[in-house]
């Protein structure tokens, strides 16, 4: 090897020079930055690391995600909202949201296999809906809050978008559920009884909120939820009773939260579960243990949910009767204080049907007209999305919904195990979302609820068409990516 070669080129050492420099002035900045602002600085160094990993190793953040999903991250930037107060508040939780929303983003734009996904059949109508609802921002009254609501709004269509872009095997597939449940289990098996025998838990009205998993036991039911559903598809498809003990551990933390919203959830997700079972794949096998867990789940936490909702428990014949009457059924039940809300942003929708008055207009509504105490959300999705896009919005976000839905239901006849243990607790989160969107805010749920849902969906269409994928059945085509590029 001649000396010549073995010096490095100017360009290569002007290059290392350029990198040096650059490590050294990041340093100082993170130093002083350390300094003045620590949490903001953390924020800031996590943020960072959080676009590169992402635009480096997709694939383990997609896991890292799905494992910590439910977990409250502001501890690390100084309680919740803790930065930038003064612009509406911004924690962990946020920056996390900015950096996937962002890192995803950019990743979609720089692969052609993404951005085909994305563009394609299972995408595009979430493109136009994304894209109508930053045009809204114009109208809007409240910016910041409208932004926010948009990035909750992409993340769940980024990351369906890059589990079908990034995963390339029916292994990775797998192993992205299992890392899921993994962390599902570490939570209600050891952290969650951890921190409650540590003291680290709060009652409020006898239920029990452990703010360092969740700032609210409402997600946190919601995600548990998420957990029994694909936990009991796995033990249908693979008769391992170790996700039936999942299951039990899970119903029992929904049953110390005592979420009345989730207890419906979880009725009308394992009843659709029987539908789907019965109609679509033809398990009846899967038909009687979908009605088993669902009356076992609504014996348990149902008489409860009662008793929240109407102040004492009501027999059967009384409510077929209030069921007969909508009118007096509504009265009769305690909303805590949503109905008042409901009254503002229906009169807002009437008074701009068509497009709404923009994306964080209702939010904006809310605090104008009610003390900051109450929180600003209106507690209904439908609502909330009629008032701030109109119509218009409303049928673009139903189009992109239910084309995911159709995907599902026609992916799920072949005669795939893998396929329906994505494919039913998908079409089940669906269920479960729409139901959730009638009393509570699911769009602010993105980590521990619609990113589980977008999973689902993306899994149950990318082990259809992965390479080993069984052949067959209705709805059956091509394996290999991209997928969803139909």
């Amino acid at each position: 090897m001649s000396g010549a070669a073995a010096q490095p080129s100017w360009r290569g050492a002007a290059w290392e020079a350029t990198w040096f420099a650059g490590a050294a002035l990041a340093g100082m900045a993170a130093a002083f930055a350390l300094a003045r602002q620590p949490f903001f600085a953390a924020g800031v160094v996590f943020g960072g690391l959080l676009l590169m990993v992402t635009l480096m190793r997709p694939l383990a953040i997609l896991a890292t995600m799905l494992v910590i999903g439910p977990i409250d991250l502001s501890f690390l930037t100084g309680g919740f909202k803790g930065l930038l107060e003064e612009q509406g508040g911004l924690d962990m939780n946020g920056i996390r949201l900015i950096g996937m929303v962002v890192a995803l983003g950019v990743l979609t734009m720089a692969d052609r296999d993404l951005l085909r996904v994305a563009a394609a059949r299972y995408g595009r109508w979430w493109l136009a809906f994304l894209a109508y609802a930053a045009a809204s921002l114009a109208l809007t009254t409240s910016l910041v809050d409208g932004m926010r609501l948009l990035l909750k709004l992409a993340y769940p269509f980024l990351l369906f978008v890059g589990i079908l872009g990034v995963v390339r095997t029916r292994a990775e597939l797998e192993r992205l559920a299992s890392w899921m449940l993994w962390g599902a289990a570490a939570i209600t098996l050891v952290l969650a009884p951890a921190l409650v025998a540590l003291g680290h838990y709060e009652l409020d009205h006898g239920r029990v909120r452990i703010p360092t998993i969740g700032v609210h036991e409402n997600p946190m039911s919601f995600y548990l939820l998420m957990v029994i559903l694909v936990a009991f598809t796995r033990h249908t498809t693979r008769g391992q009773y170790r996700y039936i003990g999942l299951c039990l551990a899970c119903a029992a933390w929904i049953a110390v939260a005592m979420t009345r919203i989730t207890v419906l959830a979880a009725l009308a997700g394992f009843a659709g579960c029987a539908l789907f079972a019965a109609l679509v794949v033809r398990n009846y096998r899967g038909v009687v243990a979908a009605v088993i867990v669902g009356a076992a789940l609504g014996v348990a936490l149902l008489p409860t949910a009662l008793v929240r909702t109407f102040g004492y428990l009501p027999g059967a014949g009384e409510l077929a009767s209030l069921a007969l009457h909508p009118t007096q059924l509504f009265r009769s039940m305690n909303f805590q204080g949503r109905e008042i809300f409901w009254a503002l942003v229906l009169k807002s929708f009437l008074a701009h049907p068509w497009i709404g008055e923009g994306l964080g207009s209702s939010t904006a509504l809310i605090l104008r007209n009610f003390p900051p105490s109450w929180g600003g959300v209106v507690h209904n999705e439908y609502l909330r999305l009629l008032a701030e896009l109109g119509v218009i919005g409303v049928a673009l976000f139903a189009l992109a919904v239910f084309g995911w839905w159709g995907a599902v239901v026609r992916v799920a006849r072949r005669a795939d195990p893998l396929v329906r243990e994505f494919a039913l607790p998908a079409f089940a989160g669906l269920v479960a979302w729409a139901t959730i969107s009638l009393t509570d805010n699911t769009f602010d749920y993105y980590a521990p609820f619609t990113q589980y849902v977008a999973f689902l969906c993306a899994g149950a269409l990318a082990a259809a068409t992965l390479p080993g994928a069984a052949a067959g059945g209705e709805g059956a085509g091509p394996a290999g990516p991209p997928r969803g590029a139909g």
